[in-house]
């Protein structure tokens, strides 16, 4: 299971009660279409291009957005995420939150996930719980993460990032309706060039049609990436296993 099946799995208990759901009933959860501006790497990315993730929940409206991108030799990684600012600003006034707070916790525990190795490596015990406490604790320290500069339609935006296991995720809320977050592997977030979708033709879906599940798997295919990549550590990093040591679990090596 990943950090991020984790943390979806303590999404809203009332989603599995739905009558909707019950077997036999014919009905496939499907969001509305995304109403929001959407962002993902400038025209000048080469790679290959998907739609990775939405949500928070299907059948409900999209909240975010997340859009991946893959270096042709499979050994970078960018996962760009876009939230819709009035949804989140809702959210976090509901929570008592600061709206960024969210935005960089998720951006922390898609760190986690990504960076962890491929199953071949031994899975010390409490590993996962370990890793997304570790993204919450840094998530809550994101007005200390550097700075960095982005550009995006052309525009200077700042944003900030903190590094872990030989990725980075960074957070930005310098354009209007939306807030941006990125995660990478093999590559830096600082100069992160962003442009905004009209189409969503270069990632393989349709961004007037409703969001179904199959959409993803869809346009994860059309784009021929497979989960993992080059960019995949086949041990543990030294950042993970330090955490192992501090917390008193099983080593991770």
């Amino acid at each position: 299971m990943s950090a991020n099946e984790g943390r979806r799995e303590a999404g809203d208990p009332r989603r599995s009660r739905d009558p909707r759901n019950a077997p036999g009933s014919g009905w496939v959860p499907t969001s509305p279409p995304i109403g929001f501006p959407v962002y993902g790497l400038d025209g000048s990315w080469p790679g290959a291009r998907w739609l990775d993730s939405f949500g928070d929940q299907v059948a409900d409206p999209p909240r975010w957005v997340t859009l991946g991108h893959q270096s042709a030799d499979g050994e970078s990684l960018t996962l760009v995420e876009t939230y819709s600012r009035p949804a989140t600003d809702e959210m976090a006034a509901r929570r008592g939150e600061r709206p960024l707070e969210d935005v960089a916790v998720r951006a922390a525990v898609i760190l986690i996930d990504v960076t962890l190795p491929a199953h071949s490596a031994p899975r010390p015990d409490g590993f996962l719980r370990v890793l997304v406490e570790h993204a919450i604790e840094i998530a809550g320290q994101f007005a200390q993460w550097p700075a960095v500069g982005w550009r995006v339609e052309g525009a200077a935006v700042p944003a900030r990032v903190t590094w872990f296991a030989g990725g980075w995720a960074a957070i930005s809320d310098g354009v209007a309706e939306v807030y941006l977050s990125a995660v990478g592997m093999g590559v830096g977030p600082n100069g992160l060039s962003l442009a905004r979708l009209h189409d969503g033709a270069a990632y393989h879906f349709d961004m007037e049609q409703p969001l179904r599940p199959g959409v993803l798997s869809a346009s994860r295919g059309a784009a021929h990436v497979e989960f993992g990549g080059p960019w995949q550590r086949q041990d543990w990093h030294a950042d993970q296993s330090r955490l192992m040591r501090e917390s008193g679990r099983t080593s991770a090596g």
